[in-house]
Parts: structure tokens; C-alpha cells; sequence
């Protein structure tokens, strides 16, 4: 039997929309899939989650879901867990793997601990609260938190380039940026700076496939670079041979490292001077 035929005798629920910041990105994710199924002739039910109640009161009266919900309420762990106390199986890692690897600075911790690379950070918890933390998170090579340097500043839990700002000596300054972030989560990051481009590796199974060089439209691959008509491109890194497996085998570990499975992809820049990566996501 083919997996087409055995998708067939599933009931199918396919989930988009959401509560999050990419509720308009999920529906029409929501929208292609529900296409290519029924291209497929494959039976399905395609749902439109609004809030955390709605998903609650979700029916177990499914064999499978495809998760095609975008930040939080669909790649933190939340549906994954109620789909699993449903007894539903689902496209994508589990609940705990999800809530790990959504939130960047605890994704960071790991990769640090298993000595991945992966930029300079310090983690603010409690934003805008007379309560905030500051944890620096910096190695030997170079210290972020001088004044001269460029970073980068981002919600913790928020996918899409929602709330990030890139600071630099004369342009943007560290408060506005916090605020900006800190409208989308309490805990926010602060990370050096890497010049260089951005590669993005798809995972499949046990599959690590080529590297692609994504080239924004914009100043980075922001929002609108991702989802506009803007002109941004995805071209085949032009990276080989033993520096090809070396970026693959990171972006392995740094996968399976959160105890991610299935499915996902790893963001990683290659940095202009020394040709050295780092993990970003």
C-alpha cells in the first residue's frame, strides 16, 4: 500500500489561523496544504483555531492532524499536547521538543552547553518590569556589550522576524529596540551581530538537505522579505565537499540536540571573514 492510500484511510484534520502574530501566514499555510490534499484526492478537514479554547474543545475524532499553525498556539508545544491527550497523531516533533525549540534563548543554552556555535547573547527576562534579569551568555572571542558593536534584538518565543531590530553604532538605539521586542514577550534576547550570508537546511526524516543562500530583499530577512512579493531570493549554497557535510552535521545536531524528529529546518550564517557559521535557529 502506498502512503497515499494509507493517508486515505485516515480522517485528516489540518489546523491553521491561530492566535499568534502569524494568523494571516498560517491560514494560507492552512489553505496550500488543504490544496495539495485535495490535488491527492486525499479526504480532509480543514479548521480555522481562533483561541486556546477552541483548540481545547477540539474533537478526537481524528486519526491525524497537520499542524499548519504558525508561533505560539502551534509550534511551542500547545496543540501538540492537546492532540496527544486526543490520542491524534500529528505532522512534527512533540509538545516538549516544540516548547524548547521555539524559545530561542533556551534553544541557545543547549547548542552553548554542547558546544554548538552559535552567536553571543544576553538573555532579559521580565522586560519592562522592575523585576528584569539580565544573563549574559558571551564567550572569549568578543564582547557584545560594548558600545561599538552591532546585535541583534528579538522576542524570545516569536517566529516570522516579528519585533526584531538590528542596533549599530548611529543607528537604532538599545531601549527602543527592547520595547519593540518586549511588545511580543516578556523575555527577549540580545545577540552580537554576525555579518555574513544566511543559509537554511531543511530536515526530512533522517534526511539533511543542501544548504539554501536565502538573499532578502531588505536589510535582513524580516517579514516582509519572507512573505512579499519583494524580490528576495533562494539559491543552492554554492558550498561543497567536506564544508557542505560539516554545515549538514551541525545542523543535524543542533535538530535532534532539542529532541526535535520529523521534520524542521535550521537557520545558520556563514560569516564573511573566516568563512565561520553560527547557529541561529
Amino acid at each position: 500500500m502506498s502512503i497515499i492510500d494509507s493517508l486515505k484511510k485516515n480522517k485528516i484534520l489540518v489546523l491553521s489561523g491561530g492566535w499568534s502574530a502569524e494568523r494571516e501566514i498560517s491560514l494560507k499555510s492552512g489553505s496550500a496544504i488543504s490544496e495539495a490534499l485535495h490535488n491527492l484526492e486525499i479526504e480532509h478537514t480543514l479548521m480555522d483555531l481562533r483561541s486556546e479554547d477552541d483548540a481545547k474543545l477540539l474533537s478526537d475524532d481524528f486519526d491525524l492532524a497537520f499542524i499548519a499553525l504558525h508561533g505560539r498556539g502551534g509550534e511551542d508545544g500547545f496543540i501538540q499536547k492537546i492532540l496527544d491527550s486526543k490520542k491524534i497523531l500529528f505532522t512534527g516533533s512533540d509538545s516538549t521538543s516544540c516548547k524548547t525549540s521555539l524559545n530561542k534563548i533556551e534553544s541557545k543554552k543547549i547548542w552553548r552547553d554542547l558546544l554548538l556555535p552559535t552567536p553571543d547573547f544576553v538573555e532579559i527576562v521580565n522586560a519592562r518590569d522592575p523585576n528584569m534579569k539580565l544573563t549574559p551568555h558571551l564567550s572569549s572571542e568578543e564582547d557584545i556589550t560594548a558600545l561599538n558593536k552591532t546585535f541583534v534584538v528579538k522576542p524570545a518565543n516569536e517566529g516570522s522576524s516579528f519585533g526584531i531590530t538590528i542596533v549599530s553604532p548611529g543607528n537604532g538605539n538599545l531601549e527602543s529596540a527592547m520595547i519593540c521586542a518586549s511588545d511580543y514577550d516578556s523575555s527577549i534576547i540580545v545577540e552580537a551581530f554576525v555579518e555574513g550570508r544566511e543559509l537554511t537546511v531543511s530536515i526530512l526524516g533522517d534526511e539533511v538537505f543542501h544548504p539554501i543562500h536565502i538573499k532578502p530583499a531588505g536589510d535582513f530577512y524580516d517579514f516582509e522579505s519572507k512573505y512579499s512579493n519583494s524580490g528576495t531570493e533562494y539559491i543552492k549554497a554554492d558550498i561543497f565537499d567536506e564544508r557542505l557535510q560539516e554545515i549538514k552535521d551541525y545542523a543535524w545536531h543542533a535538530f535532534t540536540s532539542l529532541g526535535c524528529s520529523k521534520w524542521g529546518r535550521e537557520l545558520i550564517l556563514l560569516r564573511t571573514k573566516k568563512e565561520i557559521f553560527r547557529l541561529l535557529k
